[in-house]
């Protein structure tokens, strides 16, 4: 009886450890970086009003942040890639995993009930509304999240949902746009003739 305990109560340890997903601010606090998922959230979850998923899909794919480019929707599928679960406790999809385990949410609630204040400390302008995914439900259809009560589904593509970006990997590992970093090399290089040509 006490393995047992024991047993059980490692793997409820392990689980608890799982659902503490360190969460980085970045970039001035403009981005958020999941190590677990290994993504780059936008912090503002808001940027660009309630659109439909075609226009969402347009907006994250050639949005540039602070010279950082790459963005996409969050995908519905779970981490190992496998069809997107629906409704409640779809822990495993982008927003699902930030709902259930980084905001530590319960299904049927709000966003805001997480009790990981720090997390939720870390996002501003979250909505609590339907966001969209970038997977598609069908032909017609997508996948979106609803942060107001935890739930995953297939919505018409034609409605007016918010929209949050993310990037794969951590934007403190990668580099700028090139044209942001050309930019800056223009600007020390001008800054080098400005010295090299003063008096002595």
């Amino acid at each position: 009886m006490k393995r047992t305990a024991a047993i059980v109560g490692v793997v409820l340890g392990l689980m608890a450890g799982g659902a503490n997903a360190t969460l980085s601010s970045r970039d001035n606090g403009n981005m958020v970086y999941d190590d677990v998922l290994n993504i780059t959230w936008l912090a503002d979850w808001n940027m660009n009003g309630a659109m439909g998923w075609d226009a969402a899909n347009t907006w994250a794919n050639t949005l540039v942040v602070d010279g950082y480019s790459g963005w996409r929707l969050p995908t519905s599928l779970n981490q190992d890639k496998s069809d997107p679960c629906i409704f409640y406790n779809c822990y495993s999809s982008e927003m699902g995993y930030m709902f259930y385990q980084n905001w530590v949410a319960p299904a049927g609630n709000p966003y805001s009930s997480g009790t990981n204040k720090a997390n939720l400390a870390l996002f501003k302008n979250v909505q609590s509304y339907l966001y969209w995914s970038g997977t598609e439900y069908s032909q017609s259809d997508a996948w979106f999240f609803g942060s107001r009560i935890g739930n995953q589904s297939g919505v018409a593509k034609g409605n007016a949902l918010f929209a949050v970006a993310v990037r794969d990997g951590d934007v403190a590992a990668s580099v700028p746009e090139p044209g942001t970093v050309a930019l800056l090399s223009l600007s020390l290089g001008a800054l080098g003739l400005v010295r090299r040509r003063r008096p002595v």
